[in-house]
């Protein structure tokens, strides 16, 4: 093991931050933790339909402030990076 080099850009330090949300007041910690540095997981699935959007929306508003990044990964599951965090996907 001691031939193992750290990731480019000190990943280790990098959190993630999952957030199930029950209420549109839970957002602004979320937004907080994107706007310093970490990367959030945010569950929307399991709100009613405009309460999901209404999330979102704030959510994505964040991002975009910050020159963030976001993606639907599943349904009603959204990951949103900071700047320095790209999101890639498979071709």
């Amino acid at each position: 093991m001691n031939n193992l080099l750290p990731l480019a850009g000190g990943g280790a330090n990098q959190r993630i931050t999952f957030l199930t949300p029950k209420s549109f007041a839970e957002t602004e910690a979320a937004v907080l933790a994107l706007k310093s540095g970490e990367v959030l997981l945010c569950n929307l699935s399991h709100l009613g339909d405009e309460d999901a959007q209404r999330i979102a929306d704030f959510v994505s508003g964040g991002t975009c402030a910050i020159s963030g990044h976001q993606a639907q990964i599943g349904n009603g599951v959204f990951l949103f990076t900071p700047a320095s965090v790209k999101i890639s996907t498979a071709a």
